[in-house]
């Protein structure tokens, strides 16, 4: 979604990110660990509050409702940022991976699609290795676990997509998609953020944060549902529903019998 962050909105979610990722920024590299020159930031986004009214971006989160439906919240935040690393390091680990983990319980075959992850570029991604998530092209639909060779880090039954993205576009992807970490070796640190949401009867990241009962009972109702407002999940998900009907992309009910 090219533009799904205006100008003034960027700017201030770059100044927040900042300020979460502070000592990250400030300590020394580490020579010869990649890893630790990257950072995957999930407590506390929240308490910014550019990254709070992120929660309920009409641009992308009316799309995760029209591609899973109203009955959703929000799943997990990150905040991941990975500074410059020299050419000649070693090749950065993967960690290719389906999100949410229902692989390891139901397997790769008829996977369901229960989540959508939103990642907004802080930064520019013009050039190839410069700190995008990678993606396995069309793996959604893959019933098997990727084929990467001994001593290899990406797939050979799959296509590599490094995408070319600016500062303020957003990139929609499912938990079905295979992805991973990639490697940054432009000359400026990368910065994404990533908001997911799933359907309500999937618990939140242990690292998410839930706004207090005072606060929910404040807020409006799309926020409310998003961040947990509804403690039953058989409550029906009015807020996203209205949304939904008023706009014409409400689903068609699935009835429990047919009479025939």
């Amino acid at each position: 979604m090219p533009g799904a962050l205006p100008p003034p909105a960027l700017e201030q979610l770059v100044a927040a990110g900042d300020r979460l990722a502070h000592s990250f920024l400030e300590k020394s590299e580490v020579m010869d660990r990649p890893e630790y020159n990257h950072l995957d930031l999930r407590p506390g986004l929240l308490r910014e509050e550019a990254l709070f009214d992120l929660v309920t971006n009409g641009a992308t989160v009316s799309l995760a409702v029209q591609l899973l439906s109203p009955n959703i919240h929000l799943h997990s935040t990150a905040l991941i940022y990975k500074r410059p690393e020299r050419a000649s390091a070693a090749p950065f680990r993967r960690g290719w991976h389906r999100d949410i983990r229902i692989p390891r319980d139901l397997g790769h075959h008829c996977l369901p699609r229960v989540g959508i992850k939103v990642c907004y570029c802080l930064t520019d991604f013009h050039e190839s290795n410069c700190g995008m998530t990678l993606m396995a092209r069309g793996s959604h639909l893959s019933d098997r676990p990727l084929l990467v060779p001994q001593g290899r880090v990406d797939p050979i039954d799959a296509e590599v997509c490094d995408l070319r993205l600016n500062a303020g576009d957003a990139v929609l992807f499912e938990n079905r998609i295979f992805h991973t970490a990639a490697p940054n070796r432009s000359n400026r640190v990368s910065k994404v953020l990533m908001y997911g949401y799933a359907y309500r009867w999937m618990k939140p990241e242990i690292y998410l944060d839930r706004p207090d009962r005072d606060y929910l009972t404040k807020a409006d109702p799309i926020t409310r549902q998003l961040l947990g407002g509804y403690r039953d999940i058989d409550t029906q998900p009015w807020a996203l529903e209205r949304w939904a009907r008023r706009h014409h992309v409400l689903p068609a009910s699935v009835p429990w019998t047919v009479e025939i």
